[in-house]
């Protein structure tokens, strides 16, 4: 019984799938749980955190994610869901026997953590009456940062995560206690991440775990069953889905999936399916690490309810806004950007395909999409480009038969905003011309371009389209996934709108001459 905190003897009986056991029994160090929907890996999750403070008091771990918001919101609900399965709950007046507090300094006769993290770090912290402590650290929130010298290091949603981080900020703070009494438990300096499959090639960092897992298993094939209880092992790969899960789970659980995921989000997200690189890609330089950055946001505490509130600050609201459309009877896309010094920021990327029982043309859904999403915006100007065939009349256009990028560009009007008319005088770049300025801005080889940049969670289709968009007979863009996509947001229209304004805005960039010995590569999901 542990001297720090004593219970009654009791065994409680709770549910976990094999691979959860093998996971939680697991002796080594560095373990991966890649997991697919409804595979319960934020259930294994917090069963190791129960696990944890059963063995581990006074230790102090930290548990990271991409934004606080997630955190806070997704994984925290899941993760006391799973410590009230194994009897353990949250101490309040009305639950006087509960075993841990959350975001505020525990009860002074509790134990206190060997590494305490100050006044200002319990409102990130989980904290246990037997000292055992888990702080919230999250890549957008670097005040959550402070004094994260830690036990042991566990990620939720790893894929989603930045490698240099990771590397550069948590796992060298996994330090602590090297003289502890629980030092030379394996659970000590541990490095667990819990994870879907990854949708970039850059966020599969994590699946260097898989191939140092498969090397130890072919060392320890040549061990003894002494040798092998003697040494324990470093690393463990596990890979889940569904099915190892279903016994918990409804009837219908996979069958709801197919019914409201597309085609491409159920084989990533669901089977695990995994990105591989492929030679052909129209956009050959564009690469999540360096391009994409993830959505910020700025915390604010509430005076009156003492609620920490959230709210997106990757753009400026002090300037205009610019978009760019293009035009298809199947999809209608919307990219929206806006210049932040030397960055170009797409920020966001709205599409409406057709709907039975809305009669309103696409076009205008965008329109009142956009302005409904800005509607706080105090400076209402945005700059139009976009596909030049919209600026023709034709059989399918509309409202007095106006031109597609007129009834845009006259509907926002209407709603109060300042419009200028970028699209007006804008002819079609050939497809090489694209091609060479796209990839000469995505480089960054001088300092007189501007960086382009993608909010990677506003622009999930878009930043898939653009990785999955090829090319064919020298430098022309490849469109035939416009007529064969399965989901049509996942093919080439969304990137012609961004082709639109970047040629429109940038096109006096465009480098002499053509570069030789172009090294394209491109995204695709392996079979």
């Amino acid at each position: 019984m542990n001297k720090l905190y004593s219970r009654p003897i009791a065994t409680r009986e709770i549910y976990a799938n094999a691979k959860q056991l093998k996971f939680m029994k697991s002796r080594a160090r560095r373990k991966t749980f890649l997991g697919g929907r409804g595979s319960g890996k934020t259930t294994t999750l917090g069963y190791t955190s129960g696990q944890t403070f059963e063995n581990m008091p006074r230790a102090k771990y930290v548990l990271t994610g991409l934004t606080y918001v997630q955190l806070d919101l997704i994984v925290l609900p899941e993760l006391k869901n799973a410590l009230s399965r194994m009897g353990y709950v949250e101490y309040s007046k009305s639950t006087p026997w509960g075993v841990y507090v959350i975001g505020q300094q525990p009860p002074e006769h509790w134990v206190k953590p060997y590494s305490s993290p100050g006044k200002r770090g319990w409102q990130y912290c989980m904290t246990f009456i037997n000292g055992f402590c888990i702080q919230l650290v999250s890549q957008d929130r670097p005040d959550s940062q402070r004094g994260i010298n830690s036990d042991g290091v566990w990620v939720d949603e790893s894929a989603t995560m930045s490698e240099d981080f990771l590397n550069k900020i948590i796992l060298p703070a996994k330090r602590a206690n090297k003289l502890a009494p629980f030092a030379k438990n394996h659970l000590h300096l541990c490095f667990y991440d819990f994870t879907s499959a990854p949708w970039t090639v850059e966020g599969g960092w994590m699946l260097k775990t898989e191939d140092k897992w498969k090397a130890e298993l072919e060392q320890r094939a040549r061990m003894s069953d002494s040798e092998k209880i003697a040494l324990p092992p470093e690393n463990l790969f596990l890979e889940s889905t569904w099915e190892d899960n279903r016994e918990v789970l409804p009837d219908t659980y996979y069958k709801d999936l197919e019914e409201t995921l597309d085609a491409l989000t159920l084989d990533v997200e669901v089977w695990n399916r995994r990105f591989t690189q492929r030679p052909d890609g129209f956009y050959y330089a564009f690469s999540t690490t360096k391009h994409c950055y993830h959505s910020a946001f700025r915390y604010e505490t509430d005076d009156k309810t003492g609620l920490t509130l959230h709210q997106s600050n990757d753009y400026r609201d002090d300037r205009k806004l610019e978009v760019s459309l293009d035009f298809n009877a199947a999809i209608c896309w919307l990219t929206i950007c806006q210049e932040i010094g030397r960055e170009f920021r797409q920020i966001n990327s709205i599409f409406k395909k057709p709907t039975i029982g809305v009669q309103t043309n696409l076009i205008i859904q965008l329109a009142d999409e956009f302005d409904t999403t800005y509607s706080s915006h105090p400076t209402k100007e945005v700059d139009v480009w976009g596909d030049p065939s919209g600026k023709a009349k034709s059989a399918a256009t509309s409202e007095s038969n106006k031109p597609f990028l007129d009834q845009f560009a006259d509907h926002l009007t209407k709603k109060g905003w300042r419009v200028t008319r970028k699209y007006t005088g804008f002819t079609y770049p050939s497809h090489k011309d694209k091609y060479t300025l796209i990839n000469y801005l995505f480089e960054e080889g001088s300092d007189r371009t501007p960086r382009l940049r993608f909010n990677q969670y506003t622009n999930k289709p878009f930043v898939i389209a653009i990785q999955q968009t090829r090319t064919k007979d020298g430098f022309q863009k490849d469109k035939g996934s416009e007529l064969t996509a399965k989901n049509r947001e996942f093919a080439t229209d969304g990137t012609d709108a961004y082709d639109y304004i970047i040629w429109g805005k940038y096109r006096k960039l465009m480098p002499s001459g053509t570069k030789k010995g172009f090294s394209n590569s491109i995204v695709i999901i392996s079979s």
